[in-house]
């Protein structure tokens, strides 16, 4: 968490959704995002406790990435309409989503105080450009950048487990359903939650902690890739 001056105002909690939006995305998995985005929204509003602190980014990537929802307050903006476009592009997401995430938090003010950001990283394919996705990862989630984020990782559908695993700093998962729009929608609904259990735990005495809980029966866990020195 970062460190400012105190102020009255609650430290800011900024999430951003780095959403796969490439034609395999196409007719029903894209609906039940776009369902997902409508849902967020109004579950976050009706609960005042993350309302007040959590603001939301939206950047959607396929060949390119594009910022489609910047870090805001929900209660003054409307959930973008998602449409299905070119190939999957990892390095292109993490890198507009890094670009997102700074550009937001600076926007909040001097003096404003905000925990670590989170992302949470949804795909249903592989990475097939020739960018070397692994550069904007590391600067996406840098410890050493006041604006370095945790990021948690979901697949689904034709995406490679091994490399959504290493998409992640701490969590990751696959869903078990073969149906994409299905599989869609209980990432979502895990994001969800993870957004709202993490908003509460700032309140407690331990200061918070990032909190993913889902539903074993429908995500698996992956466990986190193994690292050199």
């Amino acid at each position: 968490m970062s460190t400012f001056s105190d102020v009255e105002r609650p430290a800011v909690f900024p999430v951003c959704l780095v959403l796969d939006v490439s034609y395999s995305m196409q007719g029903p998995p894209l609906t039940a995002v776009n369902a997902a985005l409508r849902e967020i929204k109004q579950v976050i509003l009706d609960d005042p406790a993350t309302g007040e602190i959590a603001r939301l980014a939206v950047v959607t990537f396929s060949d390119r990435a594009e910022v489609v929802l910047p870090l805001t307050d929900l209660q003054y903006a409307n959930p973008p309409q998602l449409a299905p476009q070119g190939g999957t592009n990892f390095a292109e997401g993490l890198r507009v989503a890094r670009q997102c995430l700074r550009e937001g938090i600076s926007g909040l003010g001097k003096g404003a105080r905000y925990h670590r950001p989170v992302v949470f990283f949804v795909s249903d394919g592989e990475h097939n450009a020739q960018d070397d996705w692994t550069v904007p990862f590391k600067e996406l989630t840098a410890r050493a950048d006041k604006y370095g984020a945790e990021v948690v990782s979901f697949g689904f559908g034709q995406a490679n487990q091994r490399v959504i695993k290493e998409v992640s700093t701490r969590f990751s998962f696959f869903a078990k359903d073969t149906d994409p729009a299905a599989a869609v929608r209980e990432i979502l609904k895990t994001v969800l939650m993870s957004i709202r259990t993490t908003s509460g735990s700032f309140a407690s005495a331990t200061g918070g902690m990032l909190s993913v809980p889902h539903n074993s029966a429908a995500l698996t866990p992956l466990p986190l890739p193994e690292l050199e020195v």
